[in-house]
Parts: C-alpha cells; sequence; structure tokens
C-alpha cells in the first residue's frame, strides 16, 4: 500500500477511535471475524453483572507465524506482535497503532499474495 493510503487508513482509525472506542471495536472486531473466519478471537466483557450487552475488550489475531493482539481491557488499547512458532513466543513487541495497523495491513497483504499465488496454481493443475 503506498504512503499516503497507508496514513489515511490510520488517521482515519485514529478519529473513528477517538469518538467512541466501544461501537469503534465492535465494529472492528465483527469486520475481522468475518473476514477472517478462524484467524480471529473476539474477547467480550458483559456490560454489568446483570447487563445483556458486552463490549469487546480484546482482539487477537493469527496470521502465520505472528499474533497480533488488541486489549482494551486496562487504561487505554494496548498493541502488540508476537512471533510465535508452535505455541512458543520468539518475539514480542509492544506497537503504537499506527504501526500495529500498519504491521497488520501489511501481513494480510503478504498472506493474500501467497492466496493468490496458490489459486493460480491449483487453476492451472485443474484445467490441464
Amino acid at each position: 500500500m503506498e504512503e499516503v493510503g497507508a496514513f489515511d487508513l490510520q488517521a482515519a482509525f485514529l478519529r473513528r477511535a477517538e469518538r467512541d472506542i466501544k461501537a469503534f471495536l465492535e465494529a472492528f472486531a465483527t469486520r475481522l471475524e468475518q473476514s477472517l473466519p478462524g484467524q480471529v478471537q473476539v474477547h467480550r466483557k458483559k456490560d454489568s453483572l446483570f447487563a445483556k450487552t458486552q463490549h469487546v475488550v480484546g482482539i487477537t489475531i493469527h496470521l502465520g507465524a505472528n499474533r497480533f493482539v488488541l486489549d482494551n481491557s486496562g487504561h487505554g488499547l494496548q498493541l502488540s506482535r508476537c512471533n510465535e512458532v508452535r505455541g512458543i513466543v520468539l518475539k514480542n513487541e509492544e506497537l503504537q497503532l499506527p504501526e500495529w495497523l500498519s504491521s497488520l495491513n501489511k501481513e494480510l497483504g503478504a498472506m493474500s499474495t501467497k492466496m493468490a499465488g496458490s489459486q493460480s496454481i491449483l487453476h492451472e493443475f485443474l484445467m490441464n
């Protein structure tokens, strides 16, 4: 993604997040769950003891060897990226929001490129 597009994406994310973090996280979590089924875990907490409503307190995204974690259970957003092999964390980095989004976007792009290559090979195999 070009620099201007990435900046616009991050600026839009910040504006939206600042207005209403609960609503934004719910929308972001829903979009991720729909886009990446089986790779996203959303952690929700009830608003109060007897409430029927819940809010997002965390999101974990598994992409290859990387795990992206968004935690909103304490004071403010805590964002990290972990490099994990067979369940063992080799590297854990705390990131700022723009870096976290950029890294997530880059990993998603690499994953989609890999999937497109696999799809074309499968198509060629089936057509010959």
